[in-house]
């Protein structure tokens, strides 16, 4: 099983949306997939409602017990799974450092039954974000082109570098940066990208996410963007988010 972590410190930046659209291209390549939601905000978890009579499964605070605290997450549908955000999340940034590993123990107490488990991580810098990246094969980078969204970038590899070097997981990869809720039309935004592709260069990927009323409705629907389509602007948010879905499963070999 890889491990996706989909990360940025700054919020609003679409980690969530990008976490979906990843996990039902996976699913609908024929990948076994699992979801972790270890932002306390839930907003992975609120795009995957309960079905009626499901079995409620793990939840994320469990897996910073370790493999002990290992149990079968909530099937979702046949061959995607969740584990769900929960209250118990608010006390795992007062833990020490010793928990950061944990997660990533559970997970592989996991491995048999997925091929890929995509983790949302929380927007900020502490134990939950440590223990993603952690756990992680691959860190991806969603990133809005602004200015306080580009500093972000900066934040994040840094702490990337941090959990390569402190012993917490060498072999991390970043997979890349992606442009998202761009806006071209904007001379201002259309420098920001100019400035990312001269500082990151390959880094950046090829594809990129412009802001479109489908894919709001898709999220507000429960759906990818590209199920359901109807009318140009479907189609066109549709084939941006499956090639960028593609690039990112192809940079981890998927």
């Amino acid at each position: 099983m890889k491990i996706l972590a989909v990360a940025n410190q700054k919020g609003g930046v679409g980690k969530s949306t990008v976490a979906v659209h990843v996990a039902y291209a996976a699913r609908e390549a024929g990948l076994r997939v699992l979801l972790v939601d270890m932002d306390k905000q839930g907003s992975l978890s609120l795009s995957f409602p309960p079905a009626a009579g499901a079995v409620s499964g793990m939840v994320a605070s469990a897996l910073y017990a370790g493999a002990q605290g290992v149990s079968a997450p909530e099937q979702i549908e046949p061959g995607l799974s969740i584990i769900r955000a929960d209250p118990g999340l608010l006390t795992i940034d007062k833990a020490e450092n010793e928990v950061i590993r944990a997660p990533g123990q559970a997970l592989r107490a996991l491995a048999g039954d997925y091929d890929l488990c995509v983790i949302d991580t929380p927007p900020l810098l502490g134990v939950r974000l440590m223990a993603s990246m952690a756990a992680a094969d691959y860190v991806l980078t969603p990133v809005s082109v602004g200015l306080y969204e580009l500093a972000g970038v900066g934040d994040l590899l840094r702490t990337i570098h941090v959990v390569r070097t402190q012993g917490f997981n060498p072999r991390l990869k970043h997979i890349g940066i992606l442009p998202v809720k761009t806006n071209t039309r904007s001379s201002e935004e259309r420098a920001g990208l100019d400035m990312l592709r001269q500082h990151y260069g390959d880094v950046i990927l090829k594809s990129m996410l412009p802001e479109r009323a489908a894919v709001r409705k898709a999220v507000t629907l429960r759906r990818p963007v590209w199920q359901g389509t109807k009318g140009q602007g479907h189609l066109v948010a549709g084939h941006e988010w499956r090639a960028a879905c593609n690039e990112i499963l192809g940079r981890m070999g998927k």
